[in-house]
């Protein structure tokens, strides 16, 4: 009997394991890189995609870049997805998306019904990066070409990540953003991506990818320059390398830049006669990376003034954007209701409704401690004299 029972599973294995029910060929299929999305005048929502071409792929002498981009309008997104499988050849395949554009346009009127989909649908990438337009539409954004890279939504993702190293940006996947929405006490705030200068930009370089975009709930209410966001960033640790500009002691108009190499952020809430206080501990560690004049500034005290100019400056930054926070924008997005949720999960039921509120009205404690931890291969500056 017990035999006979191995023998049915194993025939059962081969029947159901012989092959693959939704197989498609790749011939078949018109893999997209870049997908982006704005909403129309009539309130449609119009869909673009960046997809390869591959006969254009490694061919020396071609010109222009290996991608062609499609563009459809639907009532709903799944619909308007599908209905660019009518202007193709193939069907488009979303499966190997490298980047996801949220236009300024349907970020105002509301994001829940992309997230929907993006949730359900078991193609969409999820490590896909992710960025919000700002005076430039996702369409036009991804209509424009790259000289540096064959595929044009490559490069971007490329520049995106490499904003990692300047900390004035905010570098954020699909995962990152479907875990963030869902999160109670947080609102979402996403990197963006506008027009460096010309009013047309034709090449990925003419755009510049500094700045975030603010989210209450769904919609957009507003951004934050490169600055405001790097403070942003020093609150929920999310900051890798940057450079730190501060003045000399002896002559304020001499600059020093001085390279962040190791960040710890520690965000916390607690609750002192009755009100909540929002707390922030940051410790930081660096290098000078280079400085202007010729004055040695390796002795205790200069160090010592510099690791303090470094604390007043991220002090600065981090105040800033919490005024922003609560005086501009009224609404927490730092995640600080979420802390409230887990360390008092009573008092968050009672609360929660009223949160952004109360986050306005509650006092914040800064932290600041900076070290220098070194001096690049020299120790005084080089001189002539």
């Amino acid at each position: 009997m017990k035999k006979a029972f191995l023998l049915l599973m194993v025939i059962v294995q081969v029947i159901t394991f012989t092959g693959c029910w939704n197989r498609r060929e790749v011939n078949d299929l018109v893999v997209a890189l870049a997908l982006g999305i704005d909403i129309t005048e009539d309130e449609e929502l119009q869909v673009t995609v960046q997809a390869v071409v591959p006969r254009k792929l490694g061919l020396e002498g071609t010109e222009g870049n290996a991608t062609v981009t499609y563009t459809e309008v639907g009532p709903t997104f799944f619909e308007a997805i599908r209905k660019l499988s009518t202007v193709t050849s193939q069907k488009v395949y979303i499966g190997h998306i490298q980047l996801i554009v949220f236009g300024e346009s349907v970020a105002n009127h509301g994001i829940q019904k992309l997230i929907d989909f993006m949730e359900r649908d078991h193609e969409f990438r999820r490590q896909a990066n992710i960025v919000v337009t700002k005076d430039i539409s996702a369409k036009e954004l991804l209509e424009i070409e790259s000289i540096y890279e064959a595929l044009p939504a490559i490069h971007i993702v490329n520049t995106l990540e490499n904003n990692d190293a300047v900390g004035f940006s905010r570098d954020m996947v699909l995962l990152d953003l479907l875990e963030e929405y869902n999160t109670p006490g947080k609102q979402l705030v996403m990197g963006i991506i506008t027009k460096r200068g010309p009013e047309h930009p034709q090449y990925v370089k003419e755009l510049r990818t500094q700045g975030s975009a603010v989210f209450s709930g769904e919609h957009l209410i507003g951004f934050l320059n490169p600055y405001q966001t790097r403070g942003y960033l020093w609150v929920i640790g999310d900051l890798q390398s940057l450079i730190l500009v501060v003045p000399h002691n002896e002559d304020p108009k001499k600059l020093v830049s001085l390279e962040t190499i190791r960040t710890q952020s520690k965000m916390d809430v607690e609750v002192r006669d009755g009100q909540i206080i929002l707390k922030v501990s940051i410790k930081e560690e660096g290098n000078i990376g280079g400085q202007q004049g010729i004055i040695d500034k390796t002795e205790a005290k200069d160090i010592r003034f510099l690791e303090q100019e470094k604390e007043k400056l991220i002090t600065h930054e981090v105040t800033e954007i919490f005024h922003i926070a609560q005086n501009q924008f009224g609404i927490d997005f730092f995640g600080f209701g979420q802390l409230v949720y887990k360390k008092y999960p009573k008092l968050w039921e009672e609360i929660k409704e009223d949160w952004d509120d109360i986050f306005v009205n509650s006092p914040f404690e800064i932290e600041v401690e900076a070290k220098i931890r070194g001096t690049g291969q020299i120790l005084a500056p080089s001189s002539s004299e």
